[in-house]
């Protein structure tokens, strides 16, 4: 007779290490497969700088000073626009999950904000103010602000109505149910929005600087655009690049611990 004897399980920090060390491997494995494209491209392609020659150019910027005080400019649009696409975002994606005639009436809007490319917002928006630093920020606001909506709002609607229910029959004050009942409810689609607004904001400022602004990532990176110079070109797109899959990591690792709650 043969006894089969059930798997033991393995300790939550292996399995938490063995999942690290397979995210680790996958980009890792992604970074070396680009690299090596980007080599590939610049060995048999005419036109593509090759990444000494692109690194080279982006430690001259920094020599110069071109490349912090750039970078610097534009973070400071570009969190300025996100935290009012957010507070904005929040107040209205919880009065669309709250309200059914906030979600009629602003539905559609949303919608359509969604469906609006990020080019046309830095084109209007440099039609409506020029050259400044409003452009950019106006940019990165319209950008952002309809993922933050539509999250919130979904995440609003699927708490039960039944806790709503409850809080309202034990007269528990609105400031008390936002911070106790809305917000817990919303955390993880707090981090997704963030995460969706900060990919269509982020086209979306070196866009605005692109075509409206003297200053940035954007306009540095048109600046060599301009010139003919692919390799500056290339420099500043790496830099914008390089952004985006930092901030989407860090997100990643937050919305994990803030949803773990979900996985006890």
């Amino acid at each position: 007779m043969t006894l089969i004897t059930p798997e033991v399980a393995q300790p939550a920090w292996r399995r938490q290490l063995q999942s690290q060390l397979t995210s680790a491997v996958a980009w890792t494995a992604s970074v070396v497969t680009m690299l090596a494209v980007w080599q590939l491209a610049a060995v048999f392609g005419h036109r593509v700088p090759s990444m000494a020659d692109t690194f080279s150019r982006l430690g001259s910027e920094s020599a110069d000073g071109q490349l912090w005080a750039n970078l610097a400019v534009s973070m400071n649009r570009f969190l300025l626009g996100l935290a009012a696409a957010l507070l904005v975002g929040a107040a209205l994606g919880v009065a669309m999950g709250l309200s059914r005639f906030a979600d009629y009436a602003l539905t559609d809007v949303t919608m359509a904000g969604l469906a609006i490319p990020a080019v046309i917002w830095a084109l209007l928006t440099t039609m409506w103010f020029g050259f400044g630093w409003l452009t950019p920020v106006t940019t990165v606001f319209l950008c952002g602000l309809p993922f933050v909506v539509v999250n919130i709002a979904k995440a609003v609607r699927a708490i039960p109505a039944e806790t709503m229910l409850m809080a309202r029959a034990f007269g528990v004050g609105r400031i008390e149910v936002l911070r106790n009942i809305i917000a817990p409810a919303v955390a993880g689609s707090t981090i997704a929005a963030v995460r969706f607004a900060i990919m269509s904001a982020w086209n979306g400022l070196l866009l605005a600087e692109w075509f409206g602004a003297t200053s940035g990532v954007g306009w540095r990176a048109r600046y060599w655009y301009d010139a003919n110079q692919l390799d500056g070109f290339l420099a500043w797109v790496l830099l914008f690049i390089a952004f985006l899959i930092i901030v989407n990591q860090v997100l990643g690792w937050v919305e994990n611990r803030v949803t773990r709650w979900r996985r006890a």
